[in-house]
């Protein structure tokens, strides 16, 4: 809490030198948090607001960089998913969750987290709202919701526009303009484009990789807007945005690289190829050592057996019709629809080391219909009201290649393929630990209930195969329908209550299949479990796959009510306090190794979903109450909150057996504040502040996954069956328990979190300066900005070696601007700041770890013209 203290002093020993200067008034803030404009100092929600004309300033390309300056907000990035946190609060990557914070563009709800990476650009205003959102902006929204408005063509004005060019370290390139017009007294169009170019900030040293620097990125943004207003009470709104990015390469990189004593055989046969292949490997915050390849990848499209380099070719098309018409009554008529579709393609390095072992390719589309109508009361009444209906509907499909090598990439292991028994592996030159014990082939005998002595030893070794793989298909149907009512009564002219309720029924269809497939019949070609049964013997009893096809259907509902009561003591200031309900709907996992059903008799039922396939919805409430307050003839704004949250239901990811499925295993209790203050000390200096704070426990999260060293030494024990149905270890004052079903097997490791701290970051923030001294006819400006964050963990088993260290960065803009252009040099990161967004353990590598890196230190400089 020191730097918290030193931090806030600073600001305050800034704002104290120009105390003595007149102050000038700052602009008024409009906002659309209650589905109707209105200042943001009359809205009773914690919101931060920041315009486009800042976010163009400040360089922010993205949500990730917007994070940095909305208190308990961020955004990061893994390798198959982007996860918005609000409050602590935030998904995992599993690509079937909902976020638990909703996304709005030109009032259209972005259902899924891949539309989250679209690039930020020729905007009006970008609104953060923190809390449950529920009544208004409905399912999926019970952490907050993110409101964003693009800039529109002005009706009635002459041609204009703007362009702009920036030039980066890391050969950064950044285009960006529009031209906006009239086309009659009541018809203008504008079009946007943006397009940048990224060379990679780590440096690639391995000589099987593709490229030198990882990610490189790609990204084309284009955006037609349309506004027709037939008269002064009718708008009709069109926008259609189409994106295309392109990222090569990942920004993963393994930090610690030791196994443990009790590793399993994959694990060894990992860590032996990888010392006798790449003897001088040494593990790095800073750069990346891997191939870059996701094995067999452009298998998927129809290129079997091919590779496909790591990174994500994705394409998005964004289309959405404002429509409003104001009566003579002062009621206002409102409806939004949206065509929302996406396919992308990814290519994931799974391994995440030089060998060529485990590659991931997907291919995904997705597409979505919403309508929304709104009916809304003149809002100066005594009694106003905003009542409304909403449908979805959305269709997400995920083919899935996961591929393993079983010879790692090495052409001597090889080998194993012409040695005639187990016991000869050694004069091969392989080790032995790529063969199958005794009692692991009599384990897959068992499995599928062929006699003892039923497969040959000749034929035990995996790389037999060349390439073993899952290949799968995900499709999933979502309807959905919501009802909602909010209405705020005058008691008096200072006092006033808020009330509002949604109701919503929901109902998700699903198909999954996995088959298993192997190199030596073609990738592409699944094998039945009935033509090949040792292969489908060999993928459960090594890396716990079985083939299947499921069907599924869920349906639910939820009522959500919110209210607040607020009060005025004087014009220039709110204070209110508010209850909020929220929920995240459920679903099916998506992860191809979801495992089926198994009887005590060793049956497979491959058309049942075992433990994790189905999940619940998760369920928030939360207690605010706050105010907002303008000081200094309206020179100093200052809004603050405090909320006390539990998140009940929550899903998260848990292992299970050799993978991860999902379940309902978590309730979170969180309590904490947030600042937002803006000052205009003079015509010349403005100070901004966003400071938050978190406090937050699992008040129960029995099924988290256990850590590698708890798991190692599980294994240890050596116990292989039920004769122990649980087992227990205690590493670091926190306990793993092993379990084991009714046939024998094991149902995985787990340890009990509750009252565990929920492992966010204490506190963050960020502080701004902004100078401007005019010269003559133009005007020099000098902005700076200190975002800082407190240590967080960054894996769901809490492992104190996957924990961020906080830091602080400093950004800086400088430079002059006349009345039709600007010339600005400016850096993000100037101290060079390195830290990682997220953390994982390496597959089938256990005691390795690895980290999303964030790029670091960023130069570079802007012109742009308007006109």
């Amino acid at each position: 809490m020191k730097q918290v203290v030193s931090k806030l002093a600073l600001s305050a020993a800034v704002a104290a030198t120009s105390i003595g200067t007149w102050a000038a008034e700052l602009e008024e803030v409009l906002v659309t948090a209650q589905k109707r404009t209105e200042s943001l100092q009359d809205v009773p929600i914690s919101v931060t607001a920041i315009s486009g004309e800042q976010i163009q300033d400040a360089s922010i390309r993205g949500l990730g960089d917007l994070g940095a300056y909305v208190p308990n907000f961020s955004v990061t990035e893994n390798a198959v998913n982007t996860i918005i946190t609000m409050r602590g609060i935030s998904v995992g990557a599993q690509q079937s969750f909902e976020q638990s914070v909703g996304m709005f563009v030109d009032g259209v709800h972005y259902g899924k987290s891949r539309q989250a990476r679209l690039g930020l650009f020729d905007l009006e205003q970008v609104e953060v709202l923190r809390g449950p959102q529920g009544t208004l902006f409905g399912k999926n929204t019970l952490a907050g919701a993110i409101n964003v408005r693009t800039a529109a063509p002005k009706v009635g004005e002459g041609l204009s526009g703007r362009v702009a060019a920036s030039f980066e370290s890391d050969n950064g390139k950044y285009f960006e303009g529009y031209v906006s017009g009239s086309l009659s007294d009541n018809f203008a169009m504008r079009l946007a484009i943006m397009d940048r170019e990224i060379d990679g900030y780590l440096d690639n040293t391995s000589p099987n990789a593709w490229g030198n620097d990882m990610p490189s990125t790609d990204e084309t943004i284009a955006r037609i807007g349309a506004q027709w207003e037939p008269s002064d009470q009718t708008t009709l709104a069109l926008r259609y945005t189409y994106s295309d990015f392109v990222r090569q390469g990942g920004t993963a990189t393994v930090t610690t690289f030791q196994p443990l004593p009790n590793a399993p055989a994959s694990n060894a046969a990992m860590y032996a190829t990888m010392g006798l292949a790449f003897p001088t490997f040494q593990a790095s915050s800073n750069d990346t050592y891997r191939d870059g390849y996701s094995i067999g990848g452009a298998a998927l499209s129809g290129s079997d057996g091919a590779e496909r380099l790591e990174g994500t070719d994705t394409q998005n098309h964004e289309f959405s019709v404002n429509f409003e018409h104001e009566f003579d009554s002062g009621m206002t008529f409102a409806a939004v629809t949206g065509v929302s579709s996406y396919e992308y393609e990814d290519g994931i390095d799974a391994d995440f080391l030089p060998v060529e072992f485990i590659g991931r390719s997907d291919d995904s589309e997705y597409e979505q219909f919403s309508q929304e109508i709104r009916l809304s009361s003149d809002p100066s009444k005594r009694f106003s009201w905003v009542a409304g209906a909403n449908y979805i509907d959305s269709k997400q499909e995920i083919d899935r290649l996961v591929d393993v090598r079983g010879s790692l990439g090495q052409p001597d292991v090889m080998r194993l393929i012409t040695c005639p028994v187990p016991q000869l592996l050694g004069a091969c030159g392989i080790p032995t630990f790529l063969a199958y014990s005794g009692a692991q082939l009599a384990g897959i005998e068992a499995s599928l209930g062929l006699p003892p002595g039923s497969l040959p030893p000749g034929v035990e070794g995996l790389s037999m195969y060349t390439d073993v793989a899952r290949l799968s298909r995900w499709v999933q149907d979502t309807e959905s329908w919501a009802v909602f009512l909010q209405g705020t009564f005058d008691l008096t002219e200072t006092l006033s209550i808020t009330a509002g309720l949604r109701y919503t029924e929901e109902t998700k269809k699903v198909s999954a299949r996995t088959d298993i497939t192997t190199g030596s019949t073609g990738i592409m070609n699944p094998v039945p479990p009935s033509v090949n049964p040792l292969l489908h013997g060999l993928m459960g009893a090594s890396f716990d796959s079985y083939a299947h096809e499921f069907n599924e259907e869920r349906d639910t509902d939820q009522l959500m009510p919110a209210g607040s009561i607020n009060w005025r003591p004087a014009d220039d200031h709110l204070l209110y306090v508010s209850y909020a309900e929220g929920f995240k709907s459920g679903g099916f996992n998506s992860v191809d190794d979801q495992n089926p059903i198994f009887l005590p008799d060793g049956t497979i039922l491959r058309d049942q979903p075992g433990v994790g396939f189905e999940y619940d919805d998760e369920t928030a409430w939360s207690v605010e109450f706050g105010g907002k307050h303008t000081f200094l003839d309206g020179s100093l704004r200052v809004n603050w909150n405090y909320f006390n949250s539990e998140y009940d239901d929550q899903q998260v990811s848990t292992f299970v057996g050799l993978g991860f499925v999902v379940a309902n295993a978590a309730s979170t209790e969180i309590s904490g504040f947030e600042v937002d203050a803006a000052w205009q000390a003079t015509d010349k200096l403005r100070l901004n502040l966003a400071f938050g704070y978190i406090d937050g426990e699992y008040g129960s999260f029995p099924g988290a996954g256990c850590t590698a060293l708890q798991q190692d030494a599980l294994r240890g024990l050596g116990i292989t069956d039920s004769s122990a149905p649980v087992t227990s270890v205690t590493v670091d004052g926190r306990t793993c328990e092993q379990k084991f079903l009714g046939n024998g097997a094991p149902s995985g490791a787990s340890q009990d979190l509750s009252g565990a701290d929920l492992g966010s970051a204490e506190y963050s923030g960020s502080f701004g300066a902004e100078f401007v001294q005019p010269i003559g006819a133009m005007a020099w400006f000098t902005q700076l900005d200190v975002n800082f964050t407190d240590d967080y963990f960054m894996t769901g088993d809490l492992d104190p070696i996957d924990v961020q260290a906080g830091f602080e960065t400093v950004n800086i803009r400088t430079g002059l601007r006349g009345d039709s252009w600007m010339l600005m040099f400016y850096g993000r990161n100037i101290g060079d700041e390195r830290f990682a967004t997220g953390a994982f353990d390496i597959p089938l590598a256990s005691g390795s770890h690895g980290r999303y890196q964030a790029r670091g230190e960023v130069w570079g400089v802007q012109a742009a013209w308007e006109f």
